[in-house]
C-alpha cells in the first residue's frame, strides 16, 4: 500500500514540509509526491508513521470541526425555539389581558 493512500495535498505539504522541503501552494498533488520521494530525508518507514499521523490529525480536526458546527446549529435552534416561545407567551399576555378588559367593559 502506498504511503500517500487517504491523503490530501494538505497532508502531503506537511509532510513535505517535515521533510524539510520547501514547498509552494502552487505545487500540484503528483509534484508533492514527487518532492517526498526525492527528499534526503526521506525514509520510507519514517513517512509512513508520519504521514498516517497528519491524516489522523486532520481527520480529528475536521471531526471536531462538524461537531462545533452542529453544537452552534442546535444552539441557534434553541435560540430560535426560546424566541418562539417568548412571542407565543406575549401574545397569549395579550389576549387575556384583553379578554379581562372586555369583561370590565361589558359590566359597566
Amino acid at each position: 500500500m502506498s504511503i500517500f493512500a487517504g491523503a490530501r495535498k494538505c497532508d502531503l505539504k506537511i509532510l513535505a514540509e517535515k521533510l524539510g522541503e520547501t514547498v509552494k501552494d502552487s505545487h500540484k498533488l503528483k509534484d508533492l509526491k514527487k518532492i517526498i520521494l526525492a527528499s534526503k530525508e526521506y525514509d520510507e518507514e519514517s513517512a509512513k508513521e508520519w504521514m498516517n499521523t497528519i491524516i489522523n490529525e486532520r481527520k480529528e480536526r475536521e471531526e471536531n470541526e462538524r461537531r462545533n458546527e452542529e453544537i452552534q446549529i442546535a444552539e441557534q435552534k434553541r435560540q430560535e425555539e426560546i424566541a418562539e416561545r417568548r412571542l407565543f407567551c406575549a401574545w397569549r399576555d395579550i389576549t387575556i389581558h384583553l379578554d379581562w378588559f372586555v369583561t370590565l367593559i361589558c359590566f359597566m
